[in-house]
C-alpha cells in the first residue's frame, strides 16, 4: 500500500510539473541570450544576467553558484567520514536535487551583486570562482569526493596565504566566494541509476547556459581555479586534465585577458602546481591553433567539440580582435611570447588603442619582435604603448624610434609611449627616440 501511494504521489507530482511548464511556456517570450560585445567581459552585469531568473526559461536561471563555506564544511564532513556508505552520501548532488536537498548551499543572485569586490587598482574583480576539473567517471565528476576535498583547501589556502613573487605580494582571496562548479551550477541530465530525467524548463536552462559557459572563465572580473592533474586524485582518472576537450577550452580561454596584478588576488591558479605558486600566463591560442589542439582531447559527447570551438572563436572575436585594450603585464613574457602574439593577432587588432607588456622581461630583442610584426596597416588605432619595466635598453629605444621614422607613418595614431620603469636606458638612448618622437608629436613618459 506505501509503495502504492509513493507511486501515485510520483504520477501527481509529475502531472503538475508537467501542466505548469506547458502554463510557464505559454505565458513566457523565448529566452534569447545577450548579443556579445567587446565590453561584455568587463561587464560584471554579464554574470549577474547569468544568475537571473530569465522569463525566457520559466524564471529559471540557468546558473546557480555555490557558497564556499559551503563546499569547505561538505569537504570537512567527508574528509571525517569513515565509512563508504556515509561518503557516498556526501558526494555532490546535481543542481537539481542540491536545490531540493539544501538550497541553502546557493547563493542567490541578489547576494552575489552584494558579495565585497576587490581593490580599484585591480580592476574591482568579483568573489565569483569558476573551478575547472575533469570528471572522474561519465556518471559523476568526483564519485569518491577527492576533487571536492582538493578544492576545499585551495580555497582556504588562497583565504590564508599571500603568494609572493621579487617584490610583490598578492592579497588572498576573500572569505566568502561565489563558486561556479559544473554538476552542481547547471542542472544536469540523468547519469546514473535513479536519477530522474530533466524536466523542460531544466533542459531548456542548461541549453542557456552552456550557450555562454565561456564568460564564467574568461570574463576579467571572475577567478578560475583549474584542478589540474595531481598524484593524490589522479590515480583514479583514465584520461588526464590536460587530455580531456573542456578542461583544454577552460584552461585555454581563462588567460586571454585576466590581468595579472599584485593589486588583487591572483585570478588564474594551477591547483594542481600549488595555490602558493603563480600561474604563467601564455599566449593566447588562434582560433585555428585551439582547433587543431582540441582534435587530440577527449569529449564524452563527440558534439562538444564544435560547441567549446564556436565560444572560443566568439570569446577571441571580442576580447582581442574588436578590444580597444589589451594588457599583458606581468606574464614572463619574452622575446618569443611577443613575437607569437604579435604574429598571431596584431594583423586584426584594427580596433586596439591601448597596448600594454609592462613589467615582462622582453628586453631589446622583445621590442624587435614588437617592430617586425609592425606595417603601414598594422594597429591603425593605436594611441598609448606601455613598455614599463621591460629592460628594453637603448637598443630598444633605437628599435621603436627606427619604427617611428618609417615611410608612410607606422602606427599612424600613436600619441604616447611609456618606458618608465626598470629599462636600462641611458640619455644618450633617449635623446633618439625623442627626436624620433618630436618629429611625430608622440608624447614618452618616462
Amino acid at each position: 500500500a506505501q509503495a502504492e501511494a509513493e507511486a501515485a504521489l510520483a504520477a501527481a507530482q509529475a502531472a503538475v510539473s508537467l501542466i505548469m511548464d506547458r502554463v510557464a511556456s505559454a505565458c513566457c517570450v523565448r529566452w534569447e541570450p545577450l548579443p556579445d560585445s567587446p565590453t561584455m567581459y568587463a561587464d560584471p552585469d554579464t554574470i549577474h544576467e547569468e544568475l537571473a531568473a530569465q522569463p525566457g526559461l520559466r524564471l529559471v536561471p540557468p546558473v546557480r553558484l555555490l557558497r564556499s563555506d559551503w563546499i569547505i564544511s561538505r569537504a570537512a564532513e567527508l574528509r571525517a567520514s569513515t565509512s563508504a556508505e556515509r561518503r557516498r552520501e556526501l558526494m555532490l548532488p546535481r543542481r537539481q536535487e542540491l536545490e531540493e536537498l539544501e538550497p541553502s548551499a546557493f547563493y542567490t543572485a541578489e547576494e552575489v551583486k552584494n558579495l565585497p569586490r576587490g581593490p580599484r587598482n585591480a580592476g574591482f574583480p568579483m568573489a565569483v570562482l569558476a573551478v575547472s576539473h575533469s570528471w572522474e567517471s561519465v556518471g559523476h565528476p568526483d564519485p569518491d569526493g577527492r576533487t571536492l576535498v582538493l578544492l576545499a583547501h585551495a580555497i582556504t589556502t588562497a583565504q590564508t596565504f599571500q603568494v609572493s613573487k621579487g617584490p610583490y605580494t598578492w592579497q588572498t582571496l576573500p572569505p566568502r566566494v561565489a563558486v561556479f562548479f559544473d554538476y552542481c551550477s547547471l542542472y544536469q541530465p540523468p547519469r546514473m541509476e535513479g536519477q530522474k530525467p530533466m524536466t523542460e524548463s531544466q533542459h531548456e536552462a542548461l541549453r542557456a547556459a552552456l550557450a555562454r559557459m565561456q564568460v564564467w572563465y574568461a570574463h576579467q572580473l571572475t577567478t578560475c581555479f583549474f584542478v589540474t592533474d595531481d598524484p593524490q586524485i589522479n590515480s583514479a582518472r583514465s584520461t588526464p586534465y590536460h587530455e580531456r576537450g573542456w578542461p583544454t577550452f577552460e584552461y585555454h580561454v581563462a588567460a586571454i585577458g585576466k590581468a595579472i596584478t599584485s593589486s588583487g588576488w591572483p585570478q588564474l591558479v594551477d591547483v594542481g602546481i600549488g595555490v602558493d605558486t603563480l600561474f604563467e600566463r601564455g599566449v593566447p591560442l588562434t582560433p585555428a591553433a585551439l582547433e587543431l589542439l582540441l582534435e587530440s582531447k577527449g569529449f564524452t559527447d563527440g558534439t562538444d567539440h564544435g560547441l567549446v570551438l564556436s565560444l572560443y572563436k566568439k570569446t577571441v572575436q571580442c576580447m582581442i580582435i574588436g578590444a580597444s585594450r589589451l594588457i599583458y603585464s606581468s606574464c614572463e613574457w619574452g622575446p618569443n611570447e611577443v613575437g607569437a602574439f604579435a604574429a598571431a593577432w596584431f594583423s586584426l587588432c584594427d580596433r586596439l588603442e591601448h597596448f600594454s607588456l609592462a613589467t615582462n622581461p622582453i628586453g631589446p630583442k622583445g621590442v624587435s619582435a614588437f617592430c617586425e610584426h609592425i606595417g603601414p596597416s598594422t594597429l591603425p588605432r593605436l594611441k598609448f604603448l606601455n613598455f614599463f619595466n621591460n629592460q628594453i635598453g637603448d637598443e630598444g629605444l633605437r628599435c621603436i624610434a627606427e619604427l617611428l621614422r618609417r615611410a608612410p607613418p607606422h602606427l599612424p595614431n600613436l600619441k604616447t609611449i611609456r618606458i618608465t620603469g626598470k629599462n636600462d636606458t641611458t640619455p644618450e638612448g633617449k635623446q633618439v627616440l625623442e627626436e624620433a618622437c618630436r618629429a611625430r608629436s608622440i608624447k614618452i613618459e618616462g
